[in-house]
């Protein structure tokens, strides 16, 4: 049968108290601390990651605002590309109609001018036409009269 010894169990309680007490200072506080550290090392880990991950959403929403304004500056230079262009236009239609107008005017004159000359050198033809055909008239009724004579 069993036989049952009260220092048998005293004795077996103390060991288990002691293997207890072993374990939990040289077995179970080490691997407690380790897995401390490894958790405290994942901890700061994922703290740095989420860091990363706003500091990544702050730069992402920098760049869009950037983005954002620099479209806008584009359509400002282009918008203001086109009114400096239709101010250019309008500058220069007024400047080659000014300047059609002096050409014009210019040429108006010109030929005035030629007119005028063309006038005078018809008249002074003209003129010298009349003189030599009353010479020969002159000429003729002064030999028609030498011959009546």
């Amino acid at each position: 049968m069993l036989n049952i010894n009260f220092w048998n169990i005293v004795f077996t309680i103390i060991n288990v108290f002691v293997l207890y007490w072993l374990m939990k200072k040289f077995l179970v506080k080490p691997v407690m601390g380790i897995i401390e550290k490894r958790e405290q090392l994942i901890q700061g880990q994922l703290g740095d990651a989420k860091k990363n991950q706003e500091q990544a959403m702050e730069l992402k929403e920098r760049y869009e605002t950037k983005m954002d304004s620099a479209e806008r500056e584009a359509e400002e230079i282009v918008l203001q590309a086109k009114e400096q262009a239709l101010e250019e236009k309008a500058q220069i239609m007024e400047e080659a109609k000014a300047e059609s107008d002096r050409l014009m005017e210019r040429a108006k004159k010109e030929i005035d001018n030629q007119q005028e000359r063309a006038r005078r050198e018809a008249e002074s033809q003209i003129a010298g036409l009349a003189l030599m055909a009353a010479r020969k008239i002159l000429k003729s009724g002064e030999i028609n009269d030498a011959n009546s004579q």
